[in-house]
């Protein structure tokens, strides 16, 4: 059948059609014949750039040539009319073929395939029939019988078989496209009497039925007893039929996943899969995959391993850590087994690498090599394990954020901080030109400055490497944790095995160990973002309380809140009970999203840089805070040598100063205060107290002696009080004010630093004289307490009659007493033994009132006798200047004629003048004492 159409109709490609058109009915014209006629499809809608088909029929009554026209109208008047024609051909024929076409589908080589061809005959009698096959086609294609006969008006069947062989594209000619796989293969129907034959066509697409795997070959390489290893492998479709497989009659250590090795693999479809090869004894392997099709064609891969018996075995070779939050820590334990016992194979199976020798007995040595960067820490990660002996060791998972990334997050935090001080600088240098400079002028200053500065300012930004406990570090690393979003990692971690024990080695060269015994211990580790978090102090978790002076205390609050959906139970690690730290508060549930503040408080008692940790355990993670404070010991030192400061003598009514320093050594300022025990509270306690003579030795503590009548303060100090920093010397002035006469004056000054420590205590002494002369030294002859009472050294009468002139009376004046003991010791030995030797001091009080004499006499009578009986005194007799003393040495050594058993006792006269003439008398006592 031939068709034609009419001249092409306008082109509207270049005009949008905005909705579909519409056909109307194609008809054909009037004079035509009606054996040509349309299908059902007369009319409808045919939407923008698509396509419609209608059906034509070709119905011929009566031999010979037949034609019609056809026109195409559109209810859119742009469209022009479609016009085409139609030609058929009738020709009468007895035999024809009712399926001109027959379609085989899809075809594998090497497979048969059958058909039915039906015929059928409109003749009054029968006719012979001969079925022929293209030449081309016959090694291939077979049409059975080759011959038969067809009766009258009836029909005939004729078996198709057809088994392409894979020489089909070669033999196939021209009716097969190598391309595109089809088969066109023409048949031919002869009929017995009748010049034309009937024709009928047979189609089909022929494929292979190849299965491909790759790679040809795989090599597993060693593999332990103790672990798997798994390789890739790839099967490919060349077919374009599906296909069933699956691997069959695999080895016991050998397994294939996905679906145990079977499946559908779709036409021209690649798979994937995984072989795994888990040996179970140590032994070389050599072994073939077979995958088998449903065509039951067998497709094989060569495999090969060697199969390993390390002389050490894991626990575990596979640990899942639960979901662990960011800085928190998960451990797991695993064991190091040594079972290695005897060379007997009858015992258990011996180490050995394939079929090479047994691995001696003895210690062997492990080392786990951690990747680089990896959150996980192996104890011990290097170790020996003796025959029949396991090692314990301890996994810990702790994920953390990368460094890079909190940097980068801190980046811009550290820039608005500098730009934030470079902006105050700026302003600060601005108000001191403001009265200077016009605003447009200051302005175009303040702009060319910035841009001078701020380049530096980023540069230096970039170089200044981020403390981790700085404040823009741990913000960044909060804000980041908050954000985080789960993931999982999963770690092989390495476990190489020499023999021999790790000590014995020499030197730095490490053990030889052997790549085939390599363990693997596999961690699997899921991280997930922390349930409780820190949301004062910008999220740190490093909590420092700085210097803080020893025994007293610094508090900190530190907010946590709770950022899962579920309430939680709290619980708190302990701190050292005899450490610094404290925690002063805690609560045992924490509700979903609440807050709680923690006090925390850091009290140290000694001079020690602390650190400890403070864990807030949960079921969903571990908060951990670090705790850092610095403990500073007050660190004072004092000018005055043996804490003693003695004022000397003063003339009662006058006052002295003297000074002294402390120095503050230590790094932090130092809060002090001045306290005299003379105003203490608690000396009116002490007084009730028997007197310190009447008292054993042992009980006499106190310190506070004579005080002034008045009630005011014998000595007294300045400044009360006050802060010396750190590295500062801070000056003290001591002024004693005695108001009487007494040689007992005594108080003691404490330095307390805080209002707490007692940093010094200095014992303050002085003595106070009616006159300016006075004389020290000899044995007490009193006690160190005054009564209340004054009593006068002598009356006013006396006074009197001392001032007139003329010798003095015995009665005129008091002899003041002073005991001067001597022991002259002697020694058993031939040597003579030094004088028995003592000192007096007479001294000369500096006063401010005037007086007409500016020294002090002295002189001691009786020297000539006090000679005879053995004494040496010198000086006797002299003057002593104002401010200044004089000493008096007395020596004595035994005379000839001296008793031992009797003590010798002599006494002198010893007369002193300055603005009144006072008179002592001096007892010596003296005698021998046997030495060492």
């Amino acid at each position: 059948m031939e068709t034609g159409s009419s001249p092409r109709g306008h082109d509207n490609s270049n005009t949008p059609v905005a909705e579909p058109e519409r056909l109307t009915t194609a008809i054909p014209s009037s004079e035509e014949q009606t054996e040509i006629t349309l299908g059902e499809i007369t009319e409808g809608e045919i939407g923008p750039f698509s396509s419609i088909k209608v059906p034509i029929i070709f119905t011929p009554v009566v031999p010979g040539n037949v034609q019609a026209r056809f026109k195409v109208m559109f209810k859119n008047p742009q469209c022009p009319m479609l016009h085409f024609r139609v030609m058929g051909v009738a020709i009468d024929v007895p035999v024809w073929v009712p399926k001109p076409s027959v379609d085989l589908k899809i075809c594998m080589y090497d497979r048969l395939y059958q058909d039915s061809v039906l015929v059928h005959t409109r003749s009054k009698a029968a006719l012979r029939l001969k079925f022929e096959v293209c030449k081309e086609l016959r090694a291939h294609l077979e049409l059975l019988p080759e011959t038969g006969y067809i009766q009258a008006q009836s029909s005939y069947s004729v078996q198709l078989k057809f088994l392409p062989r894979h020489s089909l594209p070669e033999d196939a000619g021209r009716y097969f496209d190598k391309e595109t796989r089809v088969l066109e293969a023409p048949m031919t129907i002869w009929v017995a009497d009748q010049n034309k034959p009937v024709e009928f066509t047979v189609h089909a697409i022929v494929t292979t039925s190849d299965l491909e795997l790759s790679p040809s070959e795989v090599d597993f390489g060693y593999c332990t007893i103790y672990e798997a290893i798994r390789t890739e492998i790839r099967l490919h479709n060349h077919s374009l039929l599906p296909q069933e497989f699956g691997f069959v009659k695999l080895p016991k250590f050998v397994d294939v996943q996905p679906n145990d090795g079977f499946g559908t693999i779709l036409p021209l479809e690649t798979l994937q899969f995984e072989v795994i090869f888990q040996p179970t004894k140590a032994e070389e392997h050599s072994f073939k995959l077979t995958c088998k099709s449903e065509i039951n064609r067998c497709f094989k891969l060569s495999c090969r391993a060697v199969g390993v018996h390390p002389p050490l075995e894991l626990s575990h070779y596979q640990i899942k850590f639960a979901a662990t939050a960011l800085y928190d820590t998960s451990v797991a334990t695993v064991y190091v087994i040594n079972s290695h016992l005897s060379m007997s194979s009858r015992t258990h199976s011996k180490p050995r690498t394939g079929s090479e020798d047994t691995s001696p007995v003895g210690p062997t040595s492990f080392e786990f090599l951690l990747p680089p960067d990896s959150p996980i820490t192996i104890s011990p990660s290097v170790g020996t394990v003796w025959p029949g002996k396991r090692c314990l060791v301890q996994v810990a998972f702790r994920p953390v954020l990368p460094e890079k990334l909190i940097r980068q997050e801190a980046l811009p935090l550290l820039n608005k901080e500098m730009e934030t001080k470079s902006f105050r600088k700026d302003m600060a240098s601005q108000k001191k030109d403001i009265h200077r400079l016009s605003f447009s002028a200051l302005r175009m200053q303040n702009r060319d400055k910035l841009f001078k500065v701020s380049v530096p300012h980023v540069l230096e930004l970039r170089k200044r490497e981020l403390n981790p406990s700085s404040d823009e570090y741990q913000a960044a690393r909060a804000t980041l944790v908050r954000a985080f979003q789960a993931k999982f990692d999963t770690f092989v971690v390495p476990c190489v095995v020499a023999s021999g024990d790790i000590k014995d080695r020499k030197g730095p060269e490490p053990p030889s160990f052997s790549p085939h015994n390599t363990l693997y211990l596999e961690l699997w580790c899921p991280t997930v973002a922390p349930s409780v978090v820190v949301t004062s102090h910008k999220g740190k978790t490093i909590f420092n309380f700085g210097d803080v002076a020893v025994g007293h205390r610094s508090i900190k609050k530190v907010s946590i809140q709770n950022v899962c959906p579920e309430d939680l139970a709290l619980d708190f690690s302990l701190l050292n009970p005899n450490g610094p730290f404290v925690l002063l508060n805690h609560s045992s549930l924490l509700r979903a999203g609440e807050t709680q503040v923690l006090v925390l408080s850091f009290s140290p008692h000694e001079s020690i840089l602390a650190q400890e940790t403070l864990d807030i355990i949960t079921k969903r993670g571990t908060l951990t805070l670090t705790l850092v404070g610095t403990g500073v010991a007050s660190m004072i030192t004092c000018s005055i040598e043996g804490s003693i400061l003695n004022m000397g003598y003063v003339i009662a009514g006058e006052s002295v100063s003297s000074g002294f320093k402390l120095q503050n050594n230590s790094l932090l300022p130092i809060k002090f205060s001045m306290l005299l025990d003379s105003l203490s509270s608690a000396r009116g306690r002490g007084q009730q107290q028997l007197p310190q003579f009447l008292s054993s030795p042992s009980q006499r503590t106190e310190v506070v002696g004579t005080q002034n009548l008045n009630g005011q303060s014998v000595f007294s100090v300045a400044p009360v009080k006050g802060v010396m920093d750190p590295g500062k010397t801070q000056d003290f002035t001591v002024t004693f004010s005695p108001d009487h006469e007494s040689l007992y004056f005594s108080d003691r000054l404490q330095v307390v630093l805080f209002e707490k420590k007692i940093s010094h205590q200095i014992l303050l002494k002085g003595a106070a004289r009616e006159h300016m002369m006075f004389v020290e030294g000899g044995d007490p002859l009193d006690v160190p307490v005054e009564s209340l009472t004054v009593i006068p050294v002598f009356d006013p009468k006396h006074r009197e009659a001392s001032s007139r002139p003329g010798p003095p009376s015995p009665e005129a004046e008091e002899l003041r007493p002073i005991l001067v003991a001597l022991d002259y010791i002697q020694f058993d030995t031939d040597m003579p033994a030094p004088p028995a030797t003592r000192e007096l001091q007479v001294g000369c009080i500096r006063t401010t009132q005037p007086s007409p004499k500016k020294t002090v006499e002295f002189s001691l009578d009786s020297v000539t006798s006090l000679q005879h009986k053995g004494f040496s005194i010198e000086p006797s007799r002299g003057s002593v200047e104002r401010g200044q003393t004089k000493t008096i040495t007395i020596s004595w050594v035994p005379p000839a004629d001296f008793d031992p058993d009797h003590p010798l006792m002599v006494s002198a006269l010893l007369q002193l003048r300055g603005d009144v003439k006072e008179t002592y008398k001096v007892i010596f006592v003296a005698q021998v004492v046997t030495g060492p």
